[in-house]
């Protein structure tokens, strides 16, 4: 499959810290509001999560039958971890961001639907991206 290129993005993300977002992949000046061509996930994990948790990371992104056929939809290479300790009691908010394996965001794309899933070896800041594109049909399950 050839590598994802869109010309627009809007970023998906659970978290709701007011942090700095990550840069948009493949050259994009900015992010994206409303409906574009692609989608962008920014996985959160739990500050008790083991590594390689497959099913907190695919809840984290959409199902392919929720979006329009044909949306590539791209997994974003790190995962923000939340400090929950000392810190929030007193008011100040940390983000450690944490490398997601590729492997992993590749089986959470499958798990969620998509099809098409591919990767690049180094897309985003020199870090490898996934993605995945709804299919035109429902699974048939």
């Amino acid at each position: 499959m050839k590598t994802a290129r869109p010309d627009s993005i809007r970023l998906w993300t659970r978290t709701r810290a007011a942090v700095n977002l990550p840069p948009p992949p493949f050259g994009i000046p900015s992010w994206s509001e409303g409906e574009t061509a692609a989608v962008a996930v920014w996985l959160e994990v739990a500050t008790n999560a083991e590594d390689g948790d497959l099913a907190s990371m695919a809840a984290q992104i959409p199902r392919a039958e929720t979006l329009v056929a044909n949306t590539t939809v791209v997994v974003l290479p790190t995962a923000i971890r939340p400090d929950r300790g000392w810190l929030r009691v007193f008011g100040q908010r940390t983000l450690r961001v944490r490398n997601v394996p590729r492997a992993l965001r590749c089986t959470a794309l499958l798990v969620r639907g998509y099809v098409d899933i591919a990767a690049e070896a180094a897309g985003h800041r020199g870090e490898p991206l996934v993605w995945g594109r709804a299919p035109e049909f429902p699974p048939l399950v």
